[in-house]
Formats: C-alpha cells, structure tokens, sequence
C-alpha cells in the first residue's frame, strides 16, 4: 500500500496545499496515488487549481499525470512554481484555462516540462478530459472515484497528440 509520505505529493501536503480532497489516497493501481481536488497555488489572494486529477507512480518524487483548471492563462506560472521539482519530463500535464479562445490548445514549456494549455468553457475538467482522451464515459459511470482516476491517468499515459508548441510569453500576446 502507498502512504502519501511517499509520493510526489508529500510536499504539497505539508505545505497544505492539497485542499477539498474527494480522494488523497492509493488507487486500485499497484503502486499509484491519486489525488483529485484542489491544489492552493496562493494563499492571498487565494489561487488555486480546481477540479486537479493527480497521481503519482510508486516512490517517483514527481507527478505522472496532473489536470486541472485555472480561471486565467496569467496563473499558469504560478502553478508551475508551486510544483516546483514534482513534475518530469515525462509526465503529462492538463491545464485547461478559462480566458483561452476556444480554438487555442497550446503545448507551453518551463524549462524541460511541456504542459498541454488547453480552453474550457462551461463544461468540467472531467468532461474535457473524457472527450480529449477518447474514454468510455458510459462505462466510467460505474467506476469508483479511484477506478475513474485510474482510467484518466492511463489514457493520459497514452495520449500523443501534439499542439502548437509555444513559450508562455507567446500566449500572453495571444490572449491581451
């Protein structure tokens, strides 16, 4: 059984940075803890990454998979600093952003991890999530909340579509 004491998320949640929890715990995959809530990337004015699926692999000390929704593309360097070192190369990262246009779906780096920077607009994380990664919603509904985080994370695991890749300043432009 995996303790958070021994993940990638052993950090954030001594920071107190891993808020509303409706799972911090080991999924039903051998070895992954998962996460989905909320994760405080500032405390005043509050900032946060709402509805983040998260998991970890075993004692690997960064992230395998991660999504979440900001309200502004602004907020993105703040998610990526409070990561810090618990993201990888190759890890997959889902940042759906609030104030993108519809049609923008970007691949930003910060240094050597690429972040797919993605709009969503009146619709959740999870939903986008199905949808992107051509999943079995039907089928999921029967799932546990470990069971669908499990789903997620292995298609995202398998996910290979490439976007436009540009740097952060780049879509600053994009949206002023």
């Amino acid at each position: 059984m995996t303790a958070i004491e021994t993940t990638a998320f052993q950090r954030l949640e001594a920071e107190g940075r891993l808020l509303k929890p409706t799972l911090k715990a080991p999924t039903q995959h051998a070895g992954r803890f998962g996460f989905r809530g909320e994760i405080a990337l500032a405390l005043d004015p509050p900032v946060t990454l709402e509805a983040t699926f998260a998991t970890s692999e075993g004692d690997d000390p960064a992230l395998s998979f991660l999504a979440g929704s900001l309200a502004n593309y602004t907020q993105l360097p703040a998610l990526v600093e409070t990561l810090g070192a618990n993201v990888k190369p190759d890890g997959k990262y889902f940042i759906f952003v609030g104030d993108l246009d519809r049609a923008s779906r970007y691949q930003v780096s910060f240094a050597d991890v690429s972040y797919y920077v993605l709009p969503i607009d009146g619709t959740s994380v999870y939903n986008e999530l199905i949808d992107s990664l051509y999943l079995d919603k039907t089928r999921m509904k029967k799932f546990s909340t470990a069971e669908k985080l499990d789903s997620i994370a292995d298609g995202a695991a398998k996910f290979d579509t490439a976007y436009e890749k540009i740097t952060y300043d780049d879509g600053l432009k994009r949206i002023s």
